[in-house]
């Protein structure tokens, strides 16, 4: 029996560092590293990026992207690895709901990227590079109950040592 890939949910933000290359250190790491890293499990198909559907145009708001050639950045994102998550009533009432609970400089973008990590079956975590967002880790609710993972991009724990001492 094939298992499911694990899925995780991208903010835009991401897919900007990956679109831009940017080699931003963080945590003995650079930004585009850790998503390329991501996306080559997802070619393997042991992860899934689910992502707002508010990406699509989100990502352009950089002027690199911006003067990019439309079509290139359009194939960016047809893969079968991408799940594109519509923002539907139910979404935009999650997303008002975080706007409204006083989480200090929330942007509606940001509210949208999060409802959709938290009630989008099976994401286990949302990748981001916003700090703000970063700083929310385990405080919004998944439509389960669980807190919600926020982290930056990866691939998961590494696999316990074969021998220890």
């Amino acid at each position: 029996m094939a298992t499911s890939p694990r899925r995780v949910c991208w903010d835009a933000c991401t897919w900007i560092a990956l679109i831009q290359d940017e080699k931003i250190v963080e945590g003995g790491v650079d930004r585009v590293t850790r998503c390329r890293a991501v996306i080559e499990q997802a070619k393997t198909e042991k992860i899934e990026i689910a992502m707002s559907a508010l990406c699509l145009a989100e990502v352009c708001k950089n002027k690199d992207i911006k003067d990019a050639d439309p079509q290139k950045i359009a194939d960016f994102f047809e893969q079968d690895y991408l799940l594109l998550v519509n923002i539907d009533k139910d979404m935009g009432e999650r997303a008002r709901q975080l706007m409204m609970a006083g989480i200090p400089k929330l942007k509606p973008a940001d509210a949208c990227h999060l409802a959709t990590a938290a009630m989008t079956p099976s994401v286990v975590e949302l990748h981001t590079f916003d700090a703000k967002l970063l700083g929310l880790n385990g405080s919004i609710s998944k439509a389960d109950g669980a807190p919600l993972k926020i982290c930056w991009p990866d691939v998961g724990d590494p696999p316990p040592p074969l021998l220890t001492t």
